[in-house]
């Protein structure tokens, strides 16, 4: 699909939220706001879980399938395939409290962790592992009001996988517009960036 025609998509995503009265103000960010914003919130991380989306391409995609939400987190289990669509927050507690039985969970063989990997990259050095467990956690500072759930997810789960023999990628995945997707003059004025 052409820049272009993704654009547009983009566009008219950015129309029908206005008319539901959601206002997003997009800022350009990089490592450093991100990490700044991570300490000011007082989340302590794992540099190589913080990730983000790959490039304007990759935004629109994950935009336009529904995969932008916050907060939101999903499980893969260690075949890498998606378990369960999506759980209410008691059961993703329980599911992170009980992390061990994730291989034991009804899963989506349509939906793999290497539909989501091609979409994004580590914003520091990428340690994740083939045959374990994936989650990834969404969050982003154009939503900041709804991130406090997903920053308690990923202590929750960092705190329980401490407590465990189960290896696990854990993909803090950032869904803001970032410097190193050297966004054109059209792309910045259609996202409504100065």
């Amino acid at each position: 699909m052409s820049k272009l025609i993704q654009l547009f998509f983009f566009i008219i995503f950015i129309s029908c939220s206005a008319q539901k009265n959601i206002s997003i103000s997009f800022t350009i960010e990089n490592k450093e706001t991100l990490n700044n914003y991570l300490i000011d919130n007082e989340v302590k991380l794992e540099e190589n879980d913080l990730y983000t989306i790959k490039d304007f391409n990759s935004f629109v995609y994950l935009n336009n399938n529904d995969k932008l939400q916050v907060p939101e987190i999903l499980f893969f289990n260690s075949n890498g395939y998606l378990v369960k669509n999506r759980f209410n927050d008691n059961e993703c507690s329980q599911v992170i409290n009980e992390i061990e039985k994730i291989n034991s969970l009804k899963f989506n063989k349509n939906v793999t962790i290497n539909d989501w990997l091609k979409y994004i990259s580590p914003l520091h050095q990428d340690l994740t592992e083939k045959n374990n467990i994936y989650v990834i956690i969404n969050w982003a500072k154009f939503v900041d009001k709804f991130n406090e759930q997903s920053f308690e997810w990923y202590n929750q789960l960092k705190k329980s996988n401490s407590n465990s023999n189960l290896k696990i990628n854990c993909i803090l995945l950032n869904l803001d517009i970032q410097e190193k997707w050297n966004l054109t003059e059209q792309q910045k004025k259609a996202l409504n960036i100065i």
